[in-house]
């Protein structure tokens, strides 16, 4: 099969603790290869590598703003994962040639260690970490012919021009946009974000917009949030799926980054702060399709 390992993302508030580590690590499934990727920078240190190579998982090795790019090999494989070093977010960013040539040793440093090694960029926005694995690819001398081709598309692609606009464009109109992105993205998911905002202004018309109420409609669905008893009603497809995960659909992403600022992040905040009380509801009497 294609797939190579899983990545097992800790959360920004786990800091170190080797017994709860490999009570988990003991857990987990047999057959697949593990990575797991530490956001908190507590758990870089000496004791947590022996645990992580008990148990042949792979420590993430990134390239963030946060932590610093440490080389640790704790398995038969590695993997690294590039974030990018924007504003706000991160992954809409675009690696520099020489930024991508100080990595070049760290990979081939590696190589030798290990039996693969797992890259991938987060810098998704406007087709960059399609560009940049492609590249990186070929500073490593490993592209093929048809990766090249691929590589020569890929920058024909970005030559045009951005396209829709970034994230990094849309918070930096105002003060409280940061924080409604970074609510936004922990409600609903990186991916999500992105669809919500390449979504035109003009397919959101806005009934009512205020603390207690919102009613909006998004191309064909309709949404109405009420906070007084905390409900969120929608009827698109994918709010079907969103009332099982808790997530926030990409339509009703787009209607809060439509709203007034103070009013989005009093919003955001709210469901954020205790997304549990909240129904998620499809309205009364109708069937949702996809």
């Amino acid at each position: 099969g294609k797939l190579g390992c899983l990545l097992l993302q800790m959360p920004p508030k786990y800091k170190y603790d080797l017994n709860h580590l490999e009570s988990f690590l003991s857990v987990l499934p047999h057959g697949f290869k593990y990575a797991i990727e530490f956001r908190h920078k507590s758990w870089l240190q000496d004791s947590t590598w022996p645990i992580l190579s008990k148990y042949n998982v792979a420590y993430t090795i990134v390239d963030e703003p946060l932590l610093p790019p440490e080389v640790h090999v704790t398995a038969d494989f590695a993997y690294i994962r590039w974030h990018g070093h924007g504003q706000r977010p991160w992954y809409d960013y675009h690696y520099t040639e020489k930024e991508l040539e100080s990595w070049v040793p760290k990979v081939k440093e590696i190589e030798p260690s290990v039996k693969a090694i797992y890259g991938y960029f987060n810098n998704h926005f406007h087709g960059y970490a399609v560009e940049n694995a492609l590249k990186i690819l070929q500073m490593l001398g490993k592209l093929s012919p048809a990766q090249r081709e691929a590589l020569n598309r890929a920058k024909a692609h970005l030559e045009k021009g951005k396209g829709p606009e970034g994230l990094g464009e849309w918070v930096r109109g105002g003060d409280d946009r940061p924080k409604i992105i970074d609510l936004l993205s922990s409600l609903m998911g990186e991916s999500r974000l992105a669809r919500a905002l390449a979504i035109p202004d003009e397919d959101v018309s806005i009934k009512i917009a205020t603390s207690e109420e919102v009613v909006a409609k998004i191309r064909d669905y309709n949404l109405t949030m009420e906070s007084g008893p905390k409900t969120i009603t929608h009827d698109c497809g994918d709010w079907e799926r969103s009332i099982e995960t808790r997530q926030l659909c990409k339509h009703v992403g787009k209607v809060l980054l439509s709203l007034p600022e103070k009013i989005a992040l009093g919003w955001v905040t709210q469901i954020h702060e205790d997304t549990d009380a909240w129904r998620f509801q499809k309205p009364m009497g109708k069937v949702i399709t996809t």
